[in-house]
């Protein structure tokens, strides 16, 4: 009844008159049946030849009753008898004869089975699939590709190669071609079902994002905010800005450094000359080399290697990463984005995209002013109703004590910590969602563990100084 009681109100709320008609009539007959000593309800609709006939629907056919019924189905029931007895004897006489015939046959010629059971299919899962049409060469052709819209294997051939012609051509792609070929890969749509067309979209875009940070981190957080973008499109850019700032914060390698001056026994160093080292030898290396040439060694320990400082691809560019997507996040100007209202589920994945950014920042110059910026924005939306932006947030202020050392945390940072510790109380006291409640707690453990490294070392501090 409830499942009716709905399929009713479907009907009467259709734009559709027809449908809406049938479900004002059903609505009428249901509320007489249910309540026939009621007021009966009554809608107003167009009375036409299709409303006459389902309200004559309503009413059952008059009963001719049973005696004039068992003469017509007793007469009715002999002629069928009839029929079937004449039809069963004449299908007994084709089966005979069908029967003699193929027993001659039978005799006559032998019968050779012949099935396609007995053959083994071709294995063709290692062949290569053959398209006419062939993968772009430069990251240029690739982009006038991606462009066409008449041609769905050339599209496909192209963003197949787009990854790999954009990490290779890095330093012949200018930077407008670059922020050209984000906007393409980031309005491009999978009319024509591409096989992996998510997956080659988004990891093109994030070749494009890592090879040119700037310019393309700035292309995405300022459209994030524009009109005219789709949910779909808004959520890629934060996916892409997320991947390519983790894949930026990581090493990009093992530095070409010279090698080090390795000493001998008996205090003699192996020296390493300029011309061996062709001519790129450090000044400092130079210098150790002729301490050690002329210093006598008469206890020497295992040798410590020293871990080689490498550059971050991301701390120049990790301001540009953040702050324009925390500029306008409380905009309500904006026809198609509302992200303190309807847009929630968009606000929580900025939240986690803003917390990865963090993260990638870390040992950063700016990763400290960062934190007390984001710890604002964290603020400013802590008693948000949704419960995933919640736990967005939570997640947010996990990655700023992870980022953020621990002596300026507990120092620069002291009252934005203290009023964070009381927040992470009450939702583990009070907050309704078990989640939430969780990571509150494990982020107080964060807390205290930072708490406590700061206090050693200034314990060590101390009983240095005595």
């Amino acid at each position: 009844m409830l499942r009716m009681m709905r399929a009713v109100q479907a009907h009467v709320e259709s734009p559709v008159p027809g449908t809406r008609r049938l479900g004002m009539i059903v609505a009428e007959t249901l509320s007489h049946k249910l309540d026939p000593t009621g007021e009966p309800l009554k809608f107003e609709y167009a009375i036409d030849e299709e409303s006459i006939h389902l309200l004559s629907l309503v009413k059952p056919s008059s009963d001719p009753g049973l005696p004039a019924l068992v003469p017509l189905h007793s007469t009715q029931h002999q002629t069928k008898a009839k029929a079937t007895a004449e039809d069963s004897s004449e299908v007994d006489r084709n089966m005979a004869s069908l029967s003699v015939n193929t027993e001659e046959k039978e005799k006559a010629v032998p019968v050779e089975y012949d099935s396609d059971d007995d053959l083994e299919p071709y294995d063709m899962s290692h062949d290569a699939k053959v398209t006419k049409e062939k993968p772009p060469v430069y990251i240029g052709d690739c982009l006038d590709g991606l462009m066409s819209r008449e041609n769905p294997a050339r599209i496909a051939a192209c963003l197949e190669a787009a990854e790999r012609l954009i990490r290779d051509e890095r330093k012949l792609v200018e930077k407008q071609v670059a922020t050209e070929l984000a906007k393409v890969l980031l309005h491009l749509q999978d009319e024509y079902s591409i096989e992996n067309f998510s997956r080659l979209r988004h990891r093109a875009l994030i070749a494009t994002t890592v090879n040119f940070p700037h310019q393309v981190a700035l292309y995405l957080t300022r459209e994030f905010y524009e009109p005219n973008y789709n949910i779909r499109q808004r959520l890629d850019m934060l996916e892409v800005l997320a991947s390519a700032a983790q894949e930026l914060s990581k090493p990009a390698g093992e530095p070409s450094s010279p090698p080090s001056c390795a000493r001998r026994r008996g205090g003699e160093a192996c020296e390493v000359s300029c011309s061996a080292l062709g001519g790129t030898a450090d000044w400092r290396e130079l210098v150790q080399q002729r301490i050690d040439k002329n210093t006598r060694h008469f206890a020497q320990g295992r040798a410590k290697r020293e871990t080689p400082a490498l550059h971050s691809r991301f701390a120049e560019v990790a301001g540009v990463f953040f702050y324009p997507l925390l500029t306008f996040y409380d905009r309500r100007d904006s026809r198609t984005l509302d992200l303190l209202g309807d847009d929630s589920l968009v606000l929580s994945r900025l939240v986690y995209t803003l917390g990865v950014v963090m993260h990638a920042s870390l040992h950063a110059p700016i990763a400290q002013q960062m934190a007390v910026d984001f710890m604002q924005f964290i603020w400013a939306l802590r008693f948000h109703t949704q419960p995933y932006v919640r736990q967005a947030l939570l997640f947010a202020v996990a990655m700023v004590i992870l980022s953020t050392p621990a002596h300026s945390l507990m120092t620069d940072m002291s009252e934005e910590v203290l009023e964070c510790r009381y927040w992470l109380l009450d939702i583990m006291e009070h907050d309704t969602d078990s989640q939430c409640q969780q990571m509150a707690a494990q982020n107080l453990v964060l807390l205290e563990d930072a708490s406590k490294n700061v206090t050693n070392c200034n314990v060590f501090l101390k009983m240095h100084k005595k």
